[in-house]
């Protein structure tokens, strides 16, 4: 974790609590952002920054090293999200550590070793919600065409369903049928990757328009090995064998209440071993100009609404909702110290601009989540 204005590795961060957007299990707890203590010689100015994209090269530059013996590939996908790195603590955490988040000082080295530490002996965990948008869209695209982004795509949608795994996570994507619309059936198996490494940049909160839940302010995660980060599967791979019995054929069916409301009903055979249901809508801006610094990067923005299938109200209300959220996405095989500067650049002027778009004169960008209900008695989990 790099925070902005830490100017060296003694600066002291206080962990805040914070009652912005997180991510559906953490909600109702505890949460805090690093926060630098404003002191004398805490000042904006040239040698801070350069200190700040001094980490960050360093942990680029080592951490792609380290993925690409590991993993034995000659390209590295790179994905830049938005949002916001935020700590919590688990029950453990709780019980052996209770005064560990209040308030707390902790220098900008211990934080970072506190990252390091093995899960067991965390006193707190360090986490990153990139269900966060802007609430500007108009200004943002516009400023992405005048960048030399053009459009690609107007606006692909894609239904998946997430299955329940103790391991690996799979997910089923499905298509409409072309007979009858409101029916799904399968179109193909995906794997989630977890084979990547990230590097955290908190931005400062000293300049926000919103004092408590810093919507404004966006941190920025830079995640290697995770832009290409789903594997297509076979449908009768080995451990995908309960699929092989499974009806895939409309399997999920789309209908409107009497009140208007759109309702999803899924296969009951099926129903036992998904966990979410997820509706997400992307626009694709790929960059056309000579701007080397933007060469082959992909802007994506993404509205989703997601169903905790644990819940009692299932798909009759999203226990996830988000407008606006915006990431890029691009693939490297130059790893140098320039590249890394550049990788740096493009994470910055993307955090910077979502904070130009994000602005108290229009409306709040209607985003929510509730936590997850608990499994359901015969919910079993996929071996």
């Amino acid at each position: 974790m790099l925070i902005e204005k830490a100017h060296d590795g003694r600066a002291q961060v206080q962990l805040v609590p914070y009652s912005g957007m997180v991510n559906p299990e953490h909600m109702n707890q505890m949460n805090c952002v690093p926060i630098v203590e404003v002191t004398e010689d805490n000042v904006d100015n040239d040698e801070q920054a350069t200190y700040l994209k001094k980490l960050f090269l360093e942990d680029f530059l080592r951490k792609s090293q380290e993925f690409r013996q590991t993993e034995q590939i000659d390209s590295l996908p790179l994905e830049i999200r938005l949002g916001t790195v935020y700590t919590y603590q688990n029950r453990r955490q709780q019980v052996q550590y209770p005064d560990s988040l209040y308030c707390r000082s902790i220098s900008a080295d211990d934080l970072r070793n506190e990252e390091r530490r093995a899960r067991d002996e965390k006193h707190f965990l360090i986490t990153f919600n990139k269900n966060k948008g802007i609430n500007d869209i108009q200004t943002f695209e516009h400023e992405l065409t005048c960048t030399g982004f053009r459009q690609t795509t107007s606006q692909q949608i894609t239904y998946r369903l997430y299955l329940c795994y103790q391991k690996k996570r799979l997910i089923l994507e499905l298509k409409r049928s072309i007979e009858d619309p409101k029916y799904f059936s399968v179109k193909r198996l995906l794997r989630y990757s977890t084979k990547f490494t990230h590097i955290d940049v908190v931005k400062s909160k000293s300049n926000t328009g919103y004092p408590r839940t810093y919507d404004d302010v966006f941190d920025v995660r830079t995640s290697i090995g995770k832009a290409s980060d789903e594997e297509e599967l076979h449908i009768n791979d080995e451990y995908c064998d309960f699929l092989q019995i499974k009806d895939l054929e409309n399997c999920v069916i789309e209908t409107i209440s009497s009140t208007g409301q759109v309702v999803y009903q899924f296969n009951r055979y099926l129903l036992p071993y998904f966990d979410f249901f997820q509706i997400k809508q992307t626009r694709s801006y790929d960059y056309s100009c000579m701007d080397s610094r933007f060469f082959n990067v992909r802007i994506l923005i993404e509205q989703q609404t997601g169903y905790d299938l644990n819940s009692s109200s299932k798909t009759t209300t999203p226990c996830l909702q988000t407008n606006n959220v915006i990431m890029a996405k691009l693939l490297t095989n130059v790893f140098t110290e320039e590249e890394a500067n550049r990788i740096w650049t493009i994470g910055i002027w993307l955090s910077d601009l979502a904070t130009k778009c994000t602005n108290r004169s229009l409306p709040l960008n209607k985003m929510f989540c509730r936590r997850p209900g608990r499994p359901t008695a015969y919910r079993r989990i996929i071996r």
